[in-house]
Formats: C-alpha cells, structure tokens, sequence
C-alpha cells in the first residue's frame, strides 16, 4: 500500500511538474504570440499606408484641386480633314475624337500639372485662369478669351477666383481614349 501511496504521489508530483512546464511554455508561447500580433499589425498597417498612398498619388497626379471636368458631348470624327480656309489651317491624318466639355474652377483651383494628346481648345466663359508652362511662364485669360494647349510639355492652368471654361478636345482615336496624360511639375515648380 505504501508502495502504491508513493507510486500515487510520483504520478501526481509529475503531473504537476509537466502541467507547470506546459503553463510555464503556455505563458512562452502566448508572449511569442503576441510579439507576433503585434508584428503583423505593423506590416499590415504599413501596407495600409503605402497602398493609400500609391492609390493618392495615382488618384490625384500631380494635385488637381478645385477642379471639376464635365463632359458634354464626345463624337468620332472618322475621316480624314484637310481644311484651309480663311487663313485657317486644319488636319487630321487618322480618326479622331472630339469632346466638349465644361471645366469648372473653384477659387484657388488647380488642373495640376498635365499635357494632352492632339490639342485642346479653351474658350473662358466667365472668370479667369493662368496658364503655366513648362518654363513655369504665366498668361492670364479672363472670360471671351481663348487659348490652345498642345504638345508634350507638362503644363496648368490656374484660377485665383473661380472660373467656367467650355473645352474641345481633339485626340487620336485609341483604345482606350485619353485626354489628359498627367505629368510630374517641372523643376522650376518644385521647392
């Protein structure tokens, strides 16, 4: 019977022993788990960060603000065009595309820094912008003016107090269509 009662004892001392060893690895292992967690809360927060801000900088380009393009009216314009007439010259080599759009800016708009393909023709309704260049030179246009933009160079168009303008786009006929390609600002526009 002692034998038994000291057999008993060893068993129950052991089983304490080991479930005070898997306790003692439990707390090891919920630390580690922990450290882990709080490991992968970083990574996916930084991820979080760097997606946002990949999707900001694609969404935004290079700042557009105050700034609201509605398109009117886009119509295919399939044949060919060699107009001269009256002193004005226009043509085309392949299928284009036309769009009329309104562009509205809010006071201290931006179009942000971009350029198109074909050309654009902006007439001021009400209101004025200033076109940059490249150079970052300046004109003003207040309402009944118009300007052209064309080319490859980055440009944008700015407004102090608001204005309405009425765009016609004229672009190759691609898939998929683009109408405004937007560009990094110019070195004299950086800080």
């Amino acid at each position: 019977m002692k034998q038994h009662r000291a057999r008993v004892a060893a068993a129950i001392g052991f089983v304490a022993v080991a479930q005070s060893s898997v306790h003692r690895i439990s707390r090891g292992k919920e630390q580690v788990l922990r450290v882990l967690r709080s490991r992968k809360r970083w990574v996916a927060a930084t991820v979080g960060v760097a997606v946002t801000g990949t999707f900001a900088a694609v969404a935004l380009g290079s700042g557009s603000v105050f700034f609201t393009s509605t398109p009117l009216v886009t119509a295919n314009l399939d044949n060919t065009v060699q107009l001269n007439s009256d002193r004005i010259k226009l043509q085309t080599k392949d299928p284009t595309v036309v769009r009329v759009a309104t562009v509205v800016f809010g006071a201290g708009g931006s179009s942000g820094w971009h350029h198109h393909p074909g050309f654009v023709i902006v007439s001021v309704k009400s209101g004025s912008v200033t076109v940059w260049g490249s150079d970052c030179s300046q004109t003003t246009y207040g309402a009944g003016s118009a300007f052209v933009e064309s080319g490859d160079d980055p440009g944008q168009v700015t407004s102090v107090g608001g204005a309405t303008n009425y765009v016609t786009y004229v672009v190759p006929n691609v898939d998929p269509l683009v109408f405004r390609i937007d560009d990094n600002p110019p070195p004299c526009a950086t800080p």
